[in-house]
C-alpha cells in the first residue's frame, strides 16, 4: 500500500486495529503491529481492514470493479466513495456513534441487569435481508418494555451488542479457537462463552431469530439457566441448509428430497463443509436441529403455509406454543401510484405495459422466469422495471426491455415507484417464502401484484384479492395471467382490494411488537429436557 492510499484509509476510519488482529490470528504471530501488517501484507492479500468494509461484499455489489480485477479497498478509497458506490448489498449494522442516552449501567462491566428490567437476547448473525431489518423494527418498538441485546456469530467471532437508538453498541467480543462448522454445528467453547454472557448480563429471555453460523447449544445453555427460549422461523434453514428448499432443478421440494440425481445448492457455508445432502446428509442435518428445537419453549413464524410445512418435518412443533405473527411495517403514506392499463387498450397495437419487479433477483427469486418472459415476442410491449439488482453470476444477456434501476433504500421505495408509474407488480419467487416484504412494499404504493401461488405470497394474494396467484410456476402461466390482469374489470377489482388492504389489512410495527410481547408473556420457565 502506497503512502497516498494509507492516508486515505486513515482518513476514512475504516481500519480497526483490534478487529484486524482478532479476525486474522496470524497477525499476532507475526510480531508486527496490526497497522504495519495490513499495510505491508493484508492490503495486497485483499483482507478487510475492519468490520465496516468487506472487500468481497464490495466486489459483489460492484461487479465492474471485480471484472477489472481491481483491489476493492483501493477502488473504494480513490473513487468509490466519491461515486457514492454501495459498500455492500446491505447496510452493515452501525456500531457508532455512541448514543447520548445510553442506560446508566453502560460502561460498567459486565453491565448486570437493573432490577425490574427485562433483557431479551436476540440470536442473529445475518446483517442483510428482511430478517435483521424486521428484528430491528421489533427491538425499536420494544424500547421502554425491555432492553434488547443481540448475539452475532460469524462462525469464528462472537459479538454481544446492546441495541440502543438504532446503534449496535458492542459489549463483548470473543474469537473462537475453532470456528463453528455446518456439521455438527456445535462448539463447546461457544456454549461456555454464551453461558457466561447470559449469566453476567442477566438475560431474561432468548429469542433465536436465525441460526446461521451460531452454535446449536445456545438453547441448552439457556435451559441450564432457566431462561425461556423462543425461536422464529423466517425461512427453512432448520430443515435444510439450502434455506429455500429448491432442488437441483429449482423445484420446491417442501423438505422432502425429490427423485432427481443432482445435488442441491446452498449459499451460507463453504462448499467443503457441506456433504452430499440429497437422501444423505439432510437426515443428519434435520436430526441435529430437531435436538435444538426440542429445547425451545415456543415458536413463531409469519404464515400458516410455513407453519404447516415446518410441522410436517418436525411434528413435535404442533405440541408447543406456536404463533403466527405477520410482519408489521410503518409507511408515512399509503399511496396509489399504479396506472391503470385499461385506459390505454383502445389502440390496435399493444400499448406499453410497465411491470415492476422489486428486490435482488436470483434464480430462487425468479430471474430465469423474468429472462424467459422478457424474451417472449408476444410480450415485446412490456417494460420490466427491476427495482433492485440481478444476480451478477448469471451470465445471461438481457434484452433492452429489462430496465435495472439498482438497489434502493427502504425509505425511498415509494419515490422510485412514483418515477416508474407501473401498471402491475410481479413477485417471481419459486420457493414458499414465509412472508415477502416486497409484496408489502408494492401494495403500499397501490400496485396490484402477480405472483406465483406458493407459500406466503400465494396465501396473501388469495386472501386479499389484491392481485393474481399464478399456477403452475412457469413463465407461460404468468404470460397467460397478464392477459387477464390488464382487463379493465380484473385490474380495477384487484386495485380496489389493494386499497382495502391499505385501509384495514396492513399491520403496523407497533401491532406486531404487541403480538410478540404477548407471546413472550405466555412462555414460562423452560422445561427440563
Amino acid at each position: 500500500m502506497n503512502d497516498h492510499l494509507a492516508e486515505c484509509l486513515n482518513a476514512s476510519g475504516l481500519f480497526d486495529a483490534g478487529w484486524y488482529q482478532r479476525h486474522y490470528p496470524d497477525v499476532a504471530l507475526s510480531g508486527m503491529s496490526p497497522w504495519a501488517h495490513f499495510r505491508d501484507y493484508g492490503f495486497d492479500w485483499g483482507r478487510a481492514p475492519g468490520p465496516r468494509f468487506d472487500p468481497d461484499a464490495y466486489l459483489e455489489a460492484n461487479p465492474d470493479v471485480a471484472r477489472a480485477g481491481q483491489n476493492a479497498l483501493a477502488h473504494y478509497l480513490l473513487s468509490g466513495r466519491a461515486e457514492q458506490r454501495m459498500v455492500s448489498r446491505a447496510d452493515i449494522w452501525p456500531e457508532s456513534p455512541l448514543p447520548e442516552d445510553l442506560p446508566e449501567w453502560f460502561g460498567t462491566h459486565p453491565g448486570s441487569r437493573p432490577e425490574g428490567v427485562q433483557r431479551i437476547l436476540f440470536v442473529l448473525s445475518l446483517q442483510s435481508g428482511g430478517t435483521p431489518q424486521t428484528n430491528q423494527d421489533l427491538m425499536q418498538a420494544l424500547k421502554g418494555r425491555a432492553e434488547c441485546l443481540v448475539l452475532r456469530c460469524t462462525g469464528r467471532e462472537l459479538v454481544l451488542y446492546l441495541f440502543w437508538s438504532g446503534i449496535y453498541v458492542p459489549l463483548e467480543r470473543h474469537a473462537l479457537d475453532v470456528p463453528i462448522s455446518a456439521f455438527p454445528h456445535r462448539s463447546v467453547e461457544y456454549d461456555e462463552v454464551v453461558s457466561a454472557w447470559l449469566s453476567a448480563y442477566g438475560i431474561s429471555m432468548v429469542h433465536i431469530r436465525h441460526m446461521a453460523w451460531q452454535g446449536l447449544g445456545v438453547a441448552a445453555v439457556a435451559n441450564q439457566q432457566n431462561v425461556p427460549v423462543v425461536l422464529s422461523f423466517h425461512d427453512y434453514y432448520t430443515v435444510c441448509p439450502s434455506v429455500k428448499l429448491l432442488d437441483d432443478q429449482w423445484r420446491f421440494c417442501g423438505g422432502r428430497c425429490t427423485a432427481s440425481r443432482g445435488e442441491c445448492s446452498q449459499e451460507l457455508w463453504a462448499s467443503e463443509q457441506i456433504p452430499a445432502l440429497k437422501h444423505e446428509g439432510i437426515y443428519t442435518w434435520q436430526q441435529q436441529f430437531a435436538g435444538m428445537l426440542a429445547r425451545c419453549d415456543g415458536f413463531i413464524t409469519t404464515s400458516q403455509s410455513a407453519r404447516r410445512l415446518l410441522s410436517s418435518v418436525f411434528p413435535f412443533l404442533a405440541e408447543r406454543p406456536f404463533a403466527t405473527i405477520e410482519h408489521g411495517r410503518d409507511f408515512v403514506h399509503q399511496v396509489t401510484l399504479a396506472e391503470c392499463p385499461a385506459l390505454e387498450l383502445a389502440t390496435e397495437a399493444p400499448p406499453e405495459l410497465r411491470i415492476l419487479v422489486p428486490g435482488h433477483l436470483t434464480r430462487a427469486k425468479g430471474a430465469a422466469v423474468l429472462h424467459e418472459l422478457a424474451n417472449r415476442p408476444s410480450l415485446a410491449h412490456v417494460r420490466w422495471h427491476v427495482l433492485g439488482t440481478i444476480d451478477s453470476t448469471l451470465d445471461w444477456s438481457w434484452p433492452e426491455n429489462v430496465i435495472v434501476h439498482g438497489a434502493y433504500r427502504r425509505d425511498e421505495f415509494q419515490w422510485h415507484v412514483a418515477s416508474i408509474r407501473p401498471h402491475l407488480g410481479a413477485v417471481l419467487s419459486l420457493w414458499a417464502e414465509t412472508w415477502c416484504h416486497t409484496l408489502t412494499e408494492l401494495w403500499s404504493t397501490g400496485v396490484p401484484v402477480l405472483g406465483f401461488d406458493i407459500g406466503a405470497v400465494g396465501e396473501r394474494l388469495r386472501e386479499s384479492g389484491a392481485g393474481w396467484a399464478v399456477q403452475p410456476l412457469t413463465a407461460e402461466a404468468l404470460a397467460a395471467t397478464f392477459e387477464t390482469a390488464v382487463q379493465p374489470d380484473s385490474w380495477q377489482k384487484a386495485q380496489k382490494n389493494v386499497r382495502h388492504w391499505q385501509e384495514s389489512g396492513q399491520r403496523s410495527i407497533g401491532q406486531m411488537a404487541e403480538d410478540y410481547w404477548q407471546f413472550y408473556q405466555r412462555i414460562r420457565a423452560p422445561r427440563h429436557v
